[in-house]
């Protein structure tokens, strides 16, 4: 069983991601702080990065779903992404980190931000794409939810992939894992909920993992 990438660790590869762009600042609840906005600089510096001005929603979450089909659909591998196939797959520019570290984030409408970046592991490379709610804010999963997570698997299943489920502790349902030759992809789910822990709506996309 592939173990399942930590939220936490997650969110923080997306921070990351964000810092180097010269985006951080778009995902704070308020404005930055002169001390803070000299630190961010300062990173930037240090990592050779220009300060631009950040980007808001030119991708919807819907773009960014589909983005993420379109680069499984033409790529046998992930060794093959390079940040042109990146670049079209999504119709944004890619920032390139190093050789093997690219990627894109920005903010989404409702108080969501997501990210997608290809790094390297000691297990080989993989792509990310996370949704992550903006720092102190409430999001609903429903802003992110087109294509719902049913519709997403499926248009995995019609490239081929043979769908396994994942589950953790007590059996609490974690992943579906898609398997074809030379490709594993893992799609992690999210759904409303009510104040009793009830389920509300269709269960959404948090996090596509692809090796």
């Amino acid at each position: 069983m592939t173990r399942a990438a930590s939220p936490a660790s997650a969110f923080g590869r997306f921070m990351l991601l964000m810092t180097s762009m010269g985006m951080l600042g778009a995902c704070q609840p308020s404005p930055a702080a002169p001390e803070q906005a000299q630190e961010n600089a300062k990173e930037n510096h240090a990592m050779t990065t220009p300060a631009t001005t950040p980007p808001t929603a030119d991708l919807n979450a819907t773009q960014a779903l589909q983005g993420m089909l379109e680069l499984i659909r033409g790529n046998q591998t992930i060794a093959d992404v390079t940040p042109e196939s990146m670049q079209h797959a999504w119709g944004v520019p890619f920032k390139i980190i190093d050789p093997q570290q690219f990627g894109y984030g920005q903010r989404l409408p409702g108080n969501w931000a997501f990210s997608v970046q290809r790094l390297t592991e000691t297990a080989g490379p993989r792509v990310d794409l996370i949704f992550d709610p903006l720092p102190g804010k409430q999001a609903s999963p429903a802003d992110i939810c087109e294509p719902d997570f049913a519709r997403f698997t499926a248009a995995l299943e019609s490239m081929g992939f043979q769908r396994n489920t994942s589950h953790g502790e007590h059996n609490r349902w974690t992943f579906d894992a898609f398997e074809r030759p030379g490709m594993h992809v893992e799609v992690y789910p999210t759904v409303a909920q009510t104040n009793n822990g009830e389920p509300v709506g269709p269960t959404c996309v948090k996090m596509v993992l692809v090796r």
